[in-house]
């Protein structure tokens, strides 16, 4: 019983503790104009706090996406056809490879992402997610169709 007793307080306590500690310092969502002014930052001086915000959300942005693939592991449109009309079955990574709506060629960077991204002028909405932001550098650049396939 004692053991029980100790195998609910002690991850209770780690909760409790936790949730104490981090009460007062939970990130806020980053706002499109909030990246955008971030990414401007990373332009003047890449070791600033606002340089690392626009680093690490592209960063996270990529790893995250289900909807962006490398330019060169995405089949020409023949092969991708071909694949859908004989394969019976396909791993859940060659159908977001197929399915990808953006691809990123090998020469676009992170510091072109982040140029891109500065460069946005169109108004976002008060408090739109940065999410918007990214997505509007896609469409702009990335979508799989107008990108070149080697």
């Amino acid at each position: 019983m004692k053991q029980k007793l100790h195998a609910v307080i002690a991850p209770a306590a780690v909760a409790a503790l936790t949730i104490g500690l981090t009460n007062g310092v939970l990130a806020q969502p980053l706002t499109a104009t909030e990246l955008i002014e971030a990414c401007k930052s990373h332009q003047v001086d890449r070791q600033s706090a606002h340089a690392t915000s626009c680093r690490a959300f592209i960063h996270g942005y990529l790893s995250a996406s289900n909807d962006i693939v490398a330019a060169d592991e995405r089949p020409s449109e023949f092969v991708a056809r071909a694949i859908r009309t004989r394969a019976s079955r396909l791993s859940d990574e060659a159908v977001q490879r197929l399915n990808s709506r953006y691809c990123l060629p090998n020469s676009a960077t992170l510091d072109t992402l982040i140029s891109q991204v500065s460069e946005l002028s169109q108004p976002f909405a008060e408090g739109a997610p940065a999410e918007s932001a990214m997505l509007s550098v896609f469409e702009n650049h990335y979508r799989c169709k107008d990108v070149s396939n080697p």
